[in-house]
């Protein structure tokens, strides 16, 4: 398959801060853009949101049996041998080390949520499952050593919240001596909208978006690494039964605290949800990206 032609474009808001001849002109594109979240009013940061079991419940774990189906293709899609050697990076609850460890795949986690590994722990024990090694670290804190690989398969699905994200990649690329699959937004999910419309309504400040997947094939090319590339549908647009679930999910969300943010939130669903026959829509689908290739950077 020949990697996808991804033209280079900036997100919205964000000023480009080096020439675009630059050879590392995208992976400081990605840092800015990951720099400018730390300036945000009240944003916090990922190990705070991943260490919130209310939040993940809210946000991640409600939808997981909606998302069943597109997990599967994924597995079936990176076709990875029984009995291979697999690090997933930003494992979650296990979505796919745990059925590649029932088939026998000696499997490494790295996740640094506590609340992630305790769903982990669960699904092991609910899938007769003990082998998989986890370390509680976060992909810049784990050493290549301390992996102990090479690995023949590594994964990061929507896991790249990495501020280098070149150091990232070539980490990956030293631990790997077979395919390195990454799973990234290739359109922004409604939550990066309504960060966007309500965050400085809320808290001041401009909420400056996430990076896409046409930024991390950039990346990867200045690295000269030239991957595949397939889109998928991640998942269909979110539905509510009623203004009142919008709220409540989004005032976690935006860190709201008083009366007024919960009126701001509401006066806002009630002008963005539209009606379809299964409840209030927000947004369109989003789409993701499978990106993947060998060690040697060249085209499966």
């Amino acid at each position: 398959m020949k990697p996808r032609s991804l033209s280079p474009k900036p997100s919205e808001g964000v000023s480009l801060t080096a020439p675009i001849n630059d050879p590392f002109f995208w992976r400081e594109q990605w840092r800015q853009l990951k720099l400018a979240h730390c300036a945000v009013p009240n944003y916090g940061n990922p190990r705070e949101f991943w260490a919130n079991k209310k939040m993940i419940h809210t946000v991640y774990m409600k939808g997981r049996k909606t998302h069943r189906k597109t997990e599967d293709a994924r597995l079936i899609a990176m076709d990875i041998p029984d009995g291979s050697r697999v690090l997933d990076i930003g494992a979650g609850p296990g979505t796919y080390a745990v059925p590649l460890a029932v088939r026998g795949c000696k499997v490494t986690v790295v996740e640094p949520s506590p609340v992630m590994r305790e769903a982990l722990s669960e699904n092991m024990r609910g899938n007769g499952v003990d082998t998989i090694r986890i370390f509680p670290n976060r992909w810049e804190d784990v050493t290549v050593k301390e992996l102990g690989g090479p690995f023949d398969v590594i994964i990061a699905s929507y896991s790249l919240t990495m501020m280098d994200i070149g150091k990232a990649l070539a980490k990956m690329q030293t631990c790997c001596t077979g395919t390195v699959h990454l799973f990234w937004f290739m359109t922004s999910p409604a939550w990066v909208q309504v960060n966007k419309d309500l965050w400085p309504l809320l808290h001041g400040g401009k909420f400056p978006g996430e990076p896409t997947a046409d930024w991390l094939w950039q990346v990867l090319c200045e690295m000269g690494i030239y991957a595949n590339v397939q889109v998928e549908v991640k998942f269909p647009a979110p539905v509510y039964a009623n203004v009142d679930d919008a709220v409540k999910e989004f005032t976690r969300r935006l860190n709201c605290t008083t009366a007024a943010h919960e009126e701001t939130v509401r006066n806002y669903f009630q002008s963005v949800l539209r009606q379809d026959a299964q409840g209030l829509v927000l947004g369109e689908e989003t789409l993701g990206a499978h990106i993947w290739w060998t060690n040697s950077g060249r085209k499966e």
